[in-house]
């Protein structure tokens, strides 16, 4: 039981361990929209909020959610031509919006890592990085798990 416990969130941290390595120093995307993920009709998005904002047209590569002993817990994955200035600037905003709880909060023109807990509630990350493998994109992983 422990081991499923700390399953999804090792996978988060290996993630984001690899993700920081991925940075590209190439330019920016232009800006686009966000809409939310009720807006953009995501299939099974399964215990994420519906209002969590994704950038419009957004290339969803994996939406997963489980419950594990009773505890609640889903993965978004998707791809975009969004900046990461503006993305990190959307995600702090939401996250400041919704009164979450904050723990790291790191933007730069490469990456992101917003997290933090609510205690008694969920934990949630958001992480993302420029794409070596397809120039002008970024990639974002959003994880909420009930603690």
């Amino acid at each position: 039981m422990a081991d499923k416990k700390v399953a999804l969130p090792l996978l988060v941290l290996a993630a984001a361990v690899g993700l920081s390595a991925c940075g590209n120093p190439g330019g920016e995307a232009d800006g686009g929209h966000f809409r939310t993920l009720a807006e953009e009709n995501v299939d099974k998005p399964q215990y994420l909020p519906g209002d969590l904002p994704i950038p419009a047209g957004a290339g969803i590569t994996l939406t997963e959610g489980k419950a594990v002993d009773g505890k609640k817990s889903s993965m978004l994955i998707y791809e975009t031509q969004e900046s990461m200035d503006e993305l990190g600037s959307t995600y702090q905003k939401y996250v400041n919006d919704k009164a979450l709880k904050r723990g790291t909060q790191i933007v730069d023109r490469n990456n992101m890592i917003i997290n933090g807990k609510v205690p008694n509630a969920y934990s949630y990350s958001i992480i993302g990085t420029r794409s070596d493998s397809n120039p002008g994109s970024a990639e974002i992983i959003v994880t909420w798990i009930e603690n």
